[in-house]
């Protein structure tokens, strides 16, 4: 057989070869995804502002507050609050579920999240600190923190239909940089979601 021939029928054996399914790789399950994207809506107030985004000031702390003695160091915050009023529950078009009838907030995870520690890293160079989130009952008691893209400690969920305002404290914290703080600017921000059920 002249050798050309051999090499057409090889290359098309391959070519024939590439084209066929590959039956040797068998799947062990399937997981499927449902879910629905909702119509309904919710007036949103952060620190009685009248909008859903705001800029919350943290105090202006000295860098002894925050040495790093322990695992990490924590000092000095500000409580906010987030009102949540005239939810509007709508029953999604072609979904076999009901109206929701509760929302939750939910701070999402994103580029200023520090995913070991759960703190929003410093967009600003320097300072070593991280600011957390944490709950909080009312403008005086700081309860766990809350570790944005998680479901750790995320804020209640409300009922819609009844107005509620949630409170939350950021404060600052070495835990990122494991290190002591030091002497400068702090700017980070994080995303927060409502969630419908």
């Amino acid at each position: 057989m002249n050798i050309r021939i051999k090499r057409a029928m090889i290359a098309a054996g391959i070519t024939a070869a590439m084209t066929l399914p590959l039956s040797g790789q068998a799947s062990d399950g399937t997981i499927t995804f449902t879910g629905a994207v909702t119509a309904s809506t919710c007036t949103l107030n952060v620190n009685g502002s009248g909008a859903a985004n705001a800029t919350v000031a943290l105090p202006t702390v000295d860098t002894s507050a925050l040495t790093n003695a322990a695992t990490k160091t924590a000092a000095a915050g500000t409580f906010f609050n987030i009102a949540v009023s005239a939810c509007v529950a709508a029953t999604d078009i072609g979904a076999p579920a009901a109206a929701p009838t509760t929302v939750q907030i939910y701070f999402e995870a994103g580029p200023n999240v520090d995913q070991a520690t759960g703190g929003l890293i410093n967009t600003v160079a320097g300072s070593n600190v991280e600011v957390n989130l944490y709950n909080a009952s009312g403008a005086t008691i700081v309860g766990t923190q809350i570790k944005p893209g998680t479901n750790v400690h995320q804020p209640v969920a409300q009922t819609i239909g009844a107005e509620g305002t949630q409170w939350f404290y950021a404060g600052y914290s070495t835990a990122g940089a494991a290190a002591a703080a030091t002497a400068g600017a702090v700017s980070t921000s994080v995303t927060y979601s409502l969630i419908y059920q």
